[in-house]
Order: C-alpha cells, then structure tokens, then sequence
C-alpha cells in the first residue's frame, strides 16, 4: 500500500476556499480505481491542511496524477498557497496481529 501525506500551506485568509476548490478532487479521487482512502484534514494550530491518501499501489496513484480533475484542483490553488506542498509518500504493508 502506498500512503501520501501531501501537506499545503495557504496564504493569510485562503484556506476556506483551498477546502472548497478541494471538494470535487475528494469526490471523485475515492472513485479512481486503485485508492483506498483519500480525505483532506485541517490543523487548527499551524492553518495547514493535510491530504491523507491510501492506494492499493504505485500505478493506481501514478493514473490518479494523470487525471484531469488532479491536474486542475492544482492549477486552482497555486496562487492561494504561501508555500510549496510539502509531499510525503509511504510504502506499506499490513499486519496481522494473531492474539
């Protein structure tokens, strides 16, 4: 499994409308095949937001890259943020814990 943190920063006053613009790529990112999870989460303390994205595998993500609502969300809020995302990607695998 992969896993993204994809963290963004927004200028004074922009974060409401990163949130919005946000909504349709939460949307439709869920329904791109490969993807486990995909939510947006706000941190209150430092006025950042965090996408935490699950995919079954690199090549699910890689096409959700491609895809034009990604690609436009982008061009959307590049203007709104005081800095560049900040994108962490994770390689897992899941655990069984036998009691």
């Amino acid at each position: 499994m992969i896993i993204v943190h994809a963290t963004l920063t927004p200028k004074e006053g922009k974060l409401d409308e990163i949130v919005e613009k946000a909504q349709d790529l939460l949307k439709e990112s869920r329904e791109h095949k490969g993807n486990i999870s995909y939510n947006l989460y706000k941190n209150v303390e430092e006025n950042t937001l965090l996408f935490v994205e699950k995919w079954k595998c690199q090549k699910g993500l890689d096409k959700h890259m491609e895809k034009e609502v990604f690609i436009k969300f982008g061009e959307s809020i590049k203007d709104l943020l005081a800095s560049e995302l900040d994108i962490q990607l994770y390689s897992s695998e899941k655990i069984i814990v036998k009691k």
